[in-house]
């Protein structure tokens, strides 16, 4: 039965297998992005390894992301444009992350970082053709900004809600079921969550693209979309810097001496994202998106300072901080990726070029060089800091205190600078705005006309 309201372009069914595909795409996320260096710590290597290790791939992550952006928009599908790329993806996303964490515990210390490496490679080519087109998806599945918004939204719930269970379940878990194990059984239930949007998802819209997306079409579309390049640049400002999920589990098991310290502070940040993320739709519908997310970004960034300065000698104020900072961090998280069809519909209106393709594939490159820079920058701090694993108490696994102060201090206060910085070049230079993508939409798809379009813009965007 088609579950359709009369406003409503998608079905229901439709909205809840697109929320299950990011389900399962979060919980192959979360367990590289997050415990992938736990995860390499835990087999011995050094931090200063590792930290190099990550960026390695990165290499070849500034190669794939702009040819996927190219090859997204200039491939024509017989049956869509995007969900053919969700089909090839989803068993490869799933083998790519399942290869890391079979690495044999026999390999030298050379032949570590190199399956390290390869399986990074694998699984980064993998997410790449799985992230921009599941995103792209919500723009062909409705023409109608408000409903776009409510299909990204069900989206971000279904990821918050995996992201949180798929953390909480690994840092509980990885030590008595083991990484191998933890593993499998990961990558068997992410293909069962990603399957069902491959059968019910329509693509409805696909507006008119002018011009050849090439790479120097790419260059010319970031370059000729100023908010584009504002957004981008405040994202990589506050993610280099976002500290908060890729410390806990090493905070909680080298400085605290518990991983079930680490669960909870994991847990008790699922709080308000789970809520955030549930009441979203309805906060969009009041205030425009953008004040929420700054007010987000500058609400982490007092709580980091607050937990740094009460310190972490109380577990409860320890705990009492934790939730302070996620309450930003959940706005943060939650709200980011909300912004690029807007950015797409901007560029469409004023350069004339709709390029979802190269829009959503600099998302993802963002996204994952962020993700490996903040767990490459955060283990070099460390190390720049004292911090070793290897120097852990042999019956405690503590570090010594000079350590556990450094690694606390790089927690909470080097994630103040990037949000600082990302949120004051938002407010100075970003200045587009819900009911001007509305217009602009509305426009675009021939709906209005470009003088009335014009006229009734925001003065001065």
């Amino acid at each position: 039965m088609d579950k359709r309201t009369s406003a409503s372009q998608a079905t229901v069914w439709e909205k809840i297998s697109y929320g299950l595909y990011f389900a399962g795409q979060n919980f192959n996320y979360v367990l590289v992005s997050t415990f992938f260096s736990l995860f390499l710590l835990n087999k011995g290597l050094d931090e200063g390894v590792i930290a190099a290790l990550l960026l390695v791939p990165k290499v070849w992550d500034a190669v794939n992301d702009p040819i996927f952006g190219v090859l997204m928009d200039r491939i024509r599908f017989r049956r869509g444009r995007f969900l053919p790329w969700l089909r090839i993806s989803w068993v490869l996303i799933s083998a790519s992350t399942l290869f890391i964490f079979l690495m044999p515990d026999s390999l030298s210390e050379r032949a570590m970082i190199a399956w390290a490496v390869t399986g990074y490679v694998l699984w980064d080519t993998s997410y790449t053709m799985c992230d921009a087109p599941i995103f792209a998806l919500a723009t062909a599945m409705s023409t109608d900004v408000e409903e776009r918004t409510n299909i990204l939204a069900v989206g971000r719930l279904f990821a918050t809600v995996a992201a949180i269970a798929g953390t909480l379940g690994v840092e509980a878990l990885y030590m008595p079921l083991g990484w191998k194990r933890l593993a499998m059984g990961l990558s068997a239930l992410c293909l069962a969550l990603m399957f069902p949007v491959l059968v019910v998802g329509k693509e409805r819209s696909h507006p008119r693209q002018d011009g050849d997306p090439g790479l120097k079409a790419m260059a010319r579309a970031f370059l000729s979309n100023k908010y584009l390049m504002v957004f981008f640049t405040s994202y990589f400002l506050i993610a280099v810097t976002m500290f908060i999920q890729d410390v806990i589990p090493i905070f909680a098991q080298y400085v605290l001496g518990s991983t079930t310290a680490g669960t909870v502070m994991i847990g008790i940040c699922t709080i308000p994202m789970v809520i955030f993320a549930a009441l979203l739709p309805a906060m969009t519908a009041r205030t425009d998106k953008f004040r929420i997310y700054v007010a987000s970004i500058l609400l982490f960034a007092a709580g980091s300072v607050i937990q740094f300065l009460f310190g972490y000698g109380s577990t409860t104020v320890l705990y009492l901080t934790t939730f302070l900072r996620s309450v930003g961090f959940s706005g943060y998280s939650v709200l980011v990726y909300m912004f690029v069809p807007d950015l797409v519909e901007y560029g469409h209106y004023t350069t004339g070029e709709r390029q979802e393709g190269i829009c959503f594939s600099m998302q993802t490159f963002v996204t994952k060089l962020t993700g490996a820079i903040v767990a490459s920058f955060s283990l070099l701090l460390l190390k720049l800091a004292g911090f070793s694993a290897a120097d852990a108490d042999p019956v405690t696994g503590v570090v010594g205190e000079a350590a556990g102060r450094a690694c606390f201090a790089i927690f909470t206060l080097v994630p103040v600078i990037g949000s600082v910085l990302g949120a004051l070049m938002l407010m100075k230079w970003y200045r587009l705005r819900d009911a001007d993508v509305q217009l602009m939409s509305r426009c675009n798809n021939g709906e209005i006309s470009r003088e009335e379009c014009d006229r009734r813009l925001t003065p001065g965007l």
